[in-house]
């Protein structure tokens, strides 16, 4: 069982490492990364506004894998160094919060600019 909540933390932190890149890749060189940002079966092509929407996603996606990281950091402690129960839970919350907030700055953004 302990094997597979540490395979889900440091999924969790990978995903918050890719969540990072694809805010830095849509401010940066202005390319939307379909895996975070759109559903399936939007094409990142049909964007009406490119650069406003970077500007208001970029922001978004960051924060969302910076808590992810955080999340996966504070996990992977809590698993093999030293027991910090109230942290991990609080970092758990505030994850899943954060993905909730997400989805629905997304579904905005989509409907917005899509």
């Amino acid at each position: 069982m302990d094997s597979m909540w540490s395979f889900m933390d440091i999924l969790i932190l990978a995903c918050g490492v890719y969540a990072l890149y694809s805010a830095y890749v849509l401010k940066a060189q202005g390319k939307i990364v379909q895996t975070f940002l759109l559903s399936k079966d939007t094409k990142p092509e049909a964007c009406r506004d490119l650069p406003a929407y970077a500007g208001e996603m970029s922001p978004k996606l960051s924060v969302m894998g910076g808590v992810m990281v955080a999340y996966g950091v504070i996990s992977l402690i809590n698993t093999y160094l030293v027991e910090v129960n109230s942290l991990y839970w609080v970092f758990m919350i505030g994850m899943i919060v954060c993905l909730v907030w997400y989805a629905i700055m997304a579904k905005r953004a989509s409907q917005k600019y899509f």
